[in-house]
Protein backbone atom coordinates (compact mmCIF):
# COMPACT_ATOMS: atom_id res chain seq x y z
CA UNK A 1 0.00 0.00 0.00
CA UNK A 2 2.75 2.47 0.94
CA UNK A 3 4.79 1.62 -2.14
CA UNK A 4 1.77 2.03 -4.40
CA UNK A 5 0.96 5.45 -2.92
CA UNK A 6 4.62 6.44 -3.07
CA UNK A 7 4.81 5.58 -6.76
CA UNK A 8 1.70 7.62 -7.47
CA UNK A 9 3.02 10.55 -5.43
CA UNK A 10 6.35 10.61 -7.25
CA UNK A 11 4.62 10.29 -10.62
CA UNK A 12 2.44 13.27 -9.69
CA UNK A 13 5.45 15.40 -8.73
CA UNK A 14 7.20 14.47 -11.96
CA UNK A 15 4.09 15.56 -13.88
CA UNK A 16 3.71 18.91 -12.08
CA UNK A 17 5.40 21.12 -14.63
CA UNK A 18 4.40 24.39 -12.97
CA UNK A 19 6.29 23.81 -9.71
CA UNK A 20 9.98 24.42 -9.15
CA UNK A 21 12.36 21.52 -8.81
CA UNK A 22 13.36 22.82 -5.38
CA UNK A 23 9.76 22.67 -4.08
CA UNK A 24 9.11 19.20 -5.45
CA UNK A 25 12.48 18.02 -4.15
CA UNK A 26 11.56 19.43 -0.74
CA UNK A 27 8.29 17.48 -0.73
CA UNK A 28 10.23 14.35 -1.64
CA UNK A 29 12.61 15.01 1.25
CA UNK A 30 9.62 14.83 3.62
CA UNK A 31 9.00 11.18 2.71
CA UNK A 32 9.43 9.09 5.86
CA UNK A 33 7.86 5.68 5.48
CA UNK A 34 7.54 4.97 9.20
CA UNK A 35 5.89 8.32 9.92
CA UNK A 36 3.57 8.14 6.92
CA UNK A 37 2.47 4.58 7.77
CA UNK A 38 2.01 5.38 11.47
CA UNK A 39 0.02 8.54 10.77
CA UNK A 40 -2.07 6.84 8.10
CA UNK A 41 -2.86 4.03 10.54
CA UNK A 42 -3.86 6.57 13.18
CA UNK A 43 -6.38 8.13 10.80
CA UNK A 44 -7.63 4.75 9.59
CA UNK A 45 -8.09 3.49 13.16
CA UNK A 46 -10.02 6.62 14.12
CA UNK A 47 -12.38 6.18 11.20
CA UNK A 48 -12.84 2.48 11.94
CA UNK A 49 -13.76 3.38 15.53
CA UNK A 50 -16.48 5.73 14.31
CA UNK A 51 -14.59 8.86 15.30
CA UNK A 52 -14.82 12.08 13.35
CA UNK A 53 -11.82 13.08 11.27
CA UNK A 54 -11.85 16.60 9.84
CA UNK A 55 -10.10 17.75 6.69
CA UNK A 56 -9.54 21.01 4.86
CA UNK A 57 -6.91 22.52 2.60
CA UNK A 58 -5.54 25.74 1.15
CA UNK A 59 -6.53 28.04 4.00
CA UNK A 60 -3.92 30.61 2.92
CA UNK A 61 -3.88 32.44 6.23
CA UNK A 62 -2.56 36.03 5.93
CA UNK A 63 -2.68 35.97 2.12
CA UNK A 64 -4.44 39.17 1.08
CA UNK A 65 -4.47 38.42 -2.65
CA UNK A 66 -6.24 35.08 -2.25
CA UNK A 67 -9.43 37.02 -1.48
CA UNK A 68 -9.53 38.37 -5.02
CA UNK A 69 -8.00 35.33 -6.71
CA UNK A 70 -10.67 32.97 -5.37
CA UNK A 71 -13.52 35.43 -4.78
CA UNK A 72 -13.53 34.80 -1.04
CA UNK A 73 -16.36 36.64 0.79
CA UNK A 74 -14.14 38.85 2.95
CA UNK A 75 -13.38 42.57 3.03
CA UNK A 76 -9.75 42.14 4.06
CA UNK A 77 -7.24 39.64 5.42
CA UNK A 78 -8.22 40.33 9.03
CA UNK A 79 -11.86 39.44 8.43
CA UNK A 80 -10.72 36.31 6.58
CA UNK A 81 -8.50 35.30 9.51
CA UNK A 82 -11.37 35.82 11.97
CA UNK A 83 -13.73 33.69 9.87
CA UNK A 84 -11.22 30.88 9.37
CA UNK A 85 -10.34 30.79 13.06
CA UNK A 86 -13.99 30.82 14.14
CA UNK A 87 -14.80 27.81 11.95
CA UNK A 88 -11.68 25.85 12.93
CA UNK A 89 -12.34 26.44 16.63
CA UNK A 90 -15.34 24.11 16.31
CA UNK A 91 -13.02 21.07 16.14
CA UNK A 92 -12.82 19.34 19.55
CA UNK A 93 -9.34 19.19 21.00
CA UNK A 94 -9.19 15.37 20.92
CA UNK A 95 -10.32 14.93 17.29
CA UNK A 96 -8.05 14.65 14.27
CA UNK A 97 -7.91 17.38 11.68
CA UNK A 98 -5.97 16.98 8.44
CA UNK A 99 -4.67 20.07 6.68
CA UNK A 100 -4.02 19.35 3.02
CA UNK A 101 -1.34 21.97 2.54
CA UNK A 102 -0.89 25.68 1.89
CA UNK A 103 -1.57 26.84 5.42
CA UNK A 104 -0.49 30.45 4.92
CA UNK A 105 1.26 33.01 2.77
CA UNK A 106 2.53 35.80 4.99
CA UNK A 107 4.54 36.49 8.12
CA UNK A 108 5.98 33.19 9.35
CA UNK A 109 5.91 34.01 13.07
CA UNK A 110 2.26 35.10 12.84
CA UNK A 111 1.46 31.92 10.91
CA UNK A 112 2.91 29.75 13.69
CA UNK A 113 1.03 31.77 16.30
CA UNK A 114 -2.29 31.21 14.52
CA UNK A 115 -1.69 27.49 14.06
CA UNK A 116 -0.88 27.10 17.77
CA UNK A 117 -4.29 28.60 18.57
CA UNK A 118 -6.08 25.93 16.54
CA UNK A 119 -7.61 23.01 18.47
CA UNK A 120 -7.60 19.36 17.49
CA UNK A 121 -4.88 16.84 16.80
CA UNK A 122 -3.35 18.54 13.78
CA UNK A 123 -1.69 16.74 10.87
CA UNK A 124 -0.19 18.62 7.93
CA UNK A 125 0.01 17.11 4.47
CA UNK A 126 2.48 19.62 3.10
CA UNK A 127 1.77 21.68 0.01
CA UNK A 128 3.97 23.82 -2.19
CA UNK A 129 3.30 27.01 -0.22
CA UNK A 130 4.34 25.32 3.04
CA UNK A 131 7.90 25.23 1.73
CA UNK A 132 10.41 28.00 1.22
CA UNK A 133 11.73 28.69 -2.27
CA UNK A 134 14.71 26.47 -1.57
CA UNK A 135 12.43 23.58 -0.58
CA UNK A 136 12.56 23.74 3.23
CA UNK A 137 9.45 23.06 5.33
CA UNK A 138 10.02 25.17 8.43
CA UNK A 139 6.64 24.17 9.89
CA UNK A 140 7.93 20.59 10.20
CA UNK A 141 10.62 21.83 12.58
CA UNK A 142 8.27 23.62 14.99
CA UNK A 143 7.93 21.71 18.26
CA UNK A 144 4.42 20.49 19.14
CA UNK A 145 2.81 22.36 16.24
CA UNK A 146 1.57 19.28 14.35
CA UNK A 147 1.42 15.63 15.35
CA UNK A 148 3.00 14.90 11.98
CA UNK A 149 4.06 16.68 8.81
CA UNK A 150 4.02 14.35 5.80
CA UNK A 151 3.83 14.67 2.00
CA UNK A 152 0.91 12.20 1.72
CA UNK A 153 -1.17 9.69 3.64
CA UNK A 154 -2.55 6.36 2.41
CA UNK A 155 -4.76 3.63 3.83
CA UNK A 156 -7.28 1.07 2.65
CA UNK A 157 -10.86 2.31 2.79
CA UNK A 158 -14.22 0.70 2.07
CA UNK A 159 -14.23 -2.27 -0.28
CA UNK A 160 -10.45 -2.20 -0.43
CA UNK A 161 -10.23 1.17 -2.17
CA UNK A 162 -6.90 2.94 -1.67
CA UNK A 163 -7.44 6.29 0.06
CA UNK A 164 -4.72 8.85 -0.64
CA UNK A 165 -4.55 12.29 0.96
CA UNK A 166 -2.27 14.68 -0.89
CA UNK A 167 -1.92 18.36 -1.70
CA UNK A 168 -1.66 17.95 -5.47
CA UNK A 169 -4.43 15.79 -6.97
CA UNK A 170 -2.91 12.40 -7.70
CA UNK A 171 -2.14 11.75 -11.34
CA UNK A 172 -2.37 8.11 -12.35
CA UNK A 173 -0.18 6.75 -15.15
CA UNK A 174 -1.85 4.86 -17.96
CA UNK A 175 0.00 1.73 -16.86
CA UNK A 176 -1.63 1.75 -13.40
CA UNK A 177 -3.64 -1.46 -12.94
CA UNK A 178 -3.91 -1.62 -9.15
CA UNK A 179 -6.61 -0.80 -6.60
CA UNK A 180 -9.07 2.03 -7.41
CA UNK A 181 -8.25 5.26 -5.59
CA UNK A 182 -10.15 7.82 -3.54
CA UNK A 183 -8.03 10.98 -3.51
CA UNK A 184 -8.67 13.76 -1.01
CA UNK A 185 -6.64 16.71 -2.29
CA UNK A 186 -6.31 20.49 -2.40
CA UNK A 187 -4.25 22.82 -4.61
CA UNK A 188 -7.01 23.56 -7.13
CA UNK A 189 -8.93 25.97 -4.86
CA UNK A 190 -12.45 26.30 -6.34
CA UNK A 191 -11.77 24.00 -9.31
CA UNK A 192 -12.54 20.29 -9.48
CA UNK A 193 -11.38 17.34 -11.54
CA UNK A 194 -13.76 14.80 -13.09
CA UNK A 195 -13.50 11.37 -11.55
CA UNK A 196 -12.56 8.34 -13.64
CA UNK A 197 -13.09 4.62 -13.29
CA UNK A 198 -9.75 4.46 -11.48
CA UNK A 199 -9.76 7.65 -9.39
CA UNK A 200 -12.46 9.52 -7.51
CA UNK A 201 -11.25 13.05 -6.76
CA UNK A 202 -12.49 14.96 -3.71
CA UNK A 203 -11.25 18.55 -3.52
CA UNK A 204 -11.31 19.46 0.18
CA UNK A 205 -9.96 22.97 -0.36
CA UNK A 206 -11.52 25.85 1.56
CA UNK A 207 -12.68 27.56 -1.63
CA UNK A 208 -15.04 24.72 -2.55
CA UNK A 209 -17.53 25.25 0.29
CA UNK A 210 -15.96 27.68 2.80
CA UNK A 211 -16.30 25.05 5.50
CA UNK A 212 -14.66 22.03 7.06
CA UNK A 213 -15.17 18.55 5.66
CA UNK A 214 -15.67 15.46 7.79
CA UNK A 215 -14.44 12.11 6.46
Amino acid sequence: MFNTALGLFKHTLDSEKGMSKAINSGLTDLINQDLIELTSQTVSDALAAGERVWITSDLHFLHTNIIGYCDRPFFNVDSMTDALMATLQKVPKDELILFGGDMAMGNYEKTVELIRLLPGRKILIAGNHDLTRDGKCKLACEEHLFEAVVPFLAWLGYQGRLVVVSHYPILVPETYKNTPILNYHGHLHEKTLPSTLMVKYMNVGWDINHALNCL
